[in-house]
Formats: structure tokens, sequence, C-alpha cells
């Protein structure tokens, strides 16, 4: 066979050895996104950033993360914090200048309106519970604390209707979903970010229940969908 056949013939087989498949260059430059501040992706490309994984059970304390702490030593703990930040209106204080007593808040999951901050509870998108579950359980007491007071991103905490806070407990979204559908499209892109934010896990579940909570909302068809913004948490 000719010398220069054999060349060519041997530079194609080593092409083709090499050759990265299109679906592992698009599986690498998901997983470079999901790690990058400030990215933003679908959330059904955001999921793919999630492990998947079965949740640890047991040894759950609501005391293992302290919450509502001055970080910035303002006077003001993290639940004023969201309520200030949250509230439509300047809010007001209680006597002490601490505690916040009035404002006016939308509250997400259900629509509702509400000026005094005792109507509202500040909610952990993912609870502790459910982080505990999902990763929380063999992280260090600073980083317990870390995520239940945080307010790098806007997305962890919010303030919504008491009793529906109360109603979603620990539940993630195979058991719970916001009563008002509207809100469905945004608190599960909440979710998926807060779970990024923090490598959280996935059960296969829950996973699927997403999925099928952004499709069954029809959350793709929306002039402009809400989008996980990729913030990971120091």
């Amino acid at each position: 066979m000719n010398a220069r056949i054999v060349a060519g013939l041997l530079a194609l087989l080593v092409s083709a050895t090499l050759a990265v498949p299109a679906s592992v260059d698009a599986a690498t430059g998901v997983a470079k996104a999901c790690t990058k501040n400030n990215t933003k992706l679908g959330l059904l490309t955001a999921l793919d950033c999630l492990i998947v994984a079965e949740e640890h059970i047991g040894g759950y304390k609501r005391s293992l993360f302290k919450h509502w702490i001055d970080a910035n030593k303002n006077g003001k703990d993290t639940r004023a914090e969201v309520l200030m930040a949250e509230s439509l209106v300047s809010v007001r204080f209680s006597s002490t200048g601490k505690t916040v007593s009035t404002g006016k808040w939308l509250s997400l999951y259900d629509g509702e309106t509400w000026t005094l901050a005792s109507d509202v509870d500040v909610d952990h998108v993912v609870a502790l519970a459910e982080a505990w579950r999902s990763g929380a359980w063999k992280w260090w007491s600073a980083r317990r604390q870390a995520y239940a007071n945080d307010l790098g991103v806007s997305w962890t905490l919010r303030a919504v209707t008491d009793n529906v806070n109360q109603s979603k407990g620990d539940d993630d979204p195979t058991s719970w979903l916001p009563p008002l559908e509207s809100a469905t499209c945004m608190y599960l892109t909440d979710w998926v970010a807060v779970k990024i934010r923090w490598k959280l896990t996935v059960d296969a579940e829950e996973r699927q229940s997403i999925r099928d909570g952004w499709l069954d909302a029809r959350c793709f068809a929306l002039g402009t969908p809400p989008v996980v913004t990729v913030k990971i948490a120091p």
C-alpha cells in the first residue's frame, strides 16, 4: 500500500480515537457553569448541577443550626434584616430598636400582603432539616450557622405568611409547593439555586418532582422564565 495512503489512514485513526463526543463537551460545559458565580441557568439544566443521593436519616436537631444572629453587629438579627430588605415600605421597630414591628410584605407563597411583622415568618426556602438530610449533617457548626443566616443572596430566606410557612414544614417539592400556583416557578428556581449554592444533594424523587412541577406549571412557556443564578457560598 502506498506510504502516503497508510499515513493518511493512521492519522484518521488517531483523530477518531482522540475525538471527544459532543455530549461529553456539553456535560463538561454544564459542570463548569455549575461552579462559576453569576452564571444563569435554565432550571432543567441547573438540575444537572445537583448530585442525586439518598437522604441522610436521623440526628437532626434545630439547635444544631444557630440562627437569627446579628452577624454585622448592627443590633438587627437575621430575621430583622430580611424583614427590612423585603418590606415594600420603611419598617418600624419596637421600642428596643432591634425587632421589626410593622412594614409591608408580599408573601410569595400565597400572594397575601401583611403589615404586622408578627404575621410573617422568615422561611428557610430549603428548610434546616432538609439541608441536614441533604448534606449539612457532615458540616461543621460554623457552616451550619452560616447557612441558617445566609444573607448573601435573596433566595435563601423569604418573608412569607406564617401559617403557610408552617404548613410547608421541612417538606421538599415532592410533598409541598406554594398554594399560589403562579409562585411555583420562582419557588422551584429558588430551591435549586439554594442547593447549588450550598452543594446540597437531591434524592431521585425530589429531582423528578422539581422537573415535573416545572413542566406542569408550564414555567418554560412564560415570557421570561425565572433562571437559576449560580452563587456558591463562601
